[in-house]
């Protein structure tokens, strides 16, 4: 099911339950749903790490010229939009569930942060230890390679 369609089929009761993402999670309340568990939170407190909610990746076959590249461009990109934040907010609006400014800025606070500039060593160890999880549970091959840029 879409993610912008879970809300409605919840609370329409087409569905018992729904993991909602994005501007969603600051609104369900609004709808009459309650929260069973916030997945962030429970991710938290098994690992100790923050968790790893996107990527960005790069083929190795394109170098590491080129990829190292395309971190900085995207770098660069952020620091522009933390700059002139008011500049994207029709682009924002346009393919948002929420119309809310108030809702999308607690929403680009929450997920467009420091972490979005530089993993660092904890985001890092967030990512190194989803994939141990994943490779554990047999859902993808070991990982041999250094993966971060």
């Amino acid at each position: 099911m879409p993610f912008d369609k879970i809300i409605d089929a919840v609370a329409k009761e087409e569905v018992d339950a729904g993991l909602i993402i994005h501007e969603s999670r600051f609104t369900y309340p609004s709808y009459g749903l309650k929260q069973i568990i916030d997945l962030g939170e429970w991710w938290e407190k098994q690992t100790g790490h923050p968790i790893p909610l996107g990527g960005i990746a790069a083929k190795r076959s394109l170098g590491e010229g080129l990829n190292k590249k395309i971190n900085k461009t995207i770098k660069s990109s952020i620091e522009y939009a933390f700059s002139n934040r008011s500049e994207p907010m029709d682009y924002i609006k346009k393919h948002s569930q929420e119309l809310s400014d108030e809702i999308i800025n607690q929403h680009i606070n929450l997920y467009v942060n420091n972490y979005s500039l530089d993993v660092g060593q904890d985001g890092e160890k967030a990512v190194i230890a989803l994939l141990s999880r994943a490779e554990e549970a047999g859902i993808i091959p070991k990982v041999k390679q250094e993966i971060f840029v």
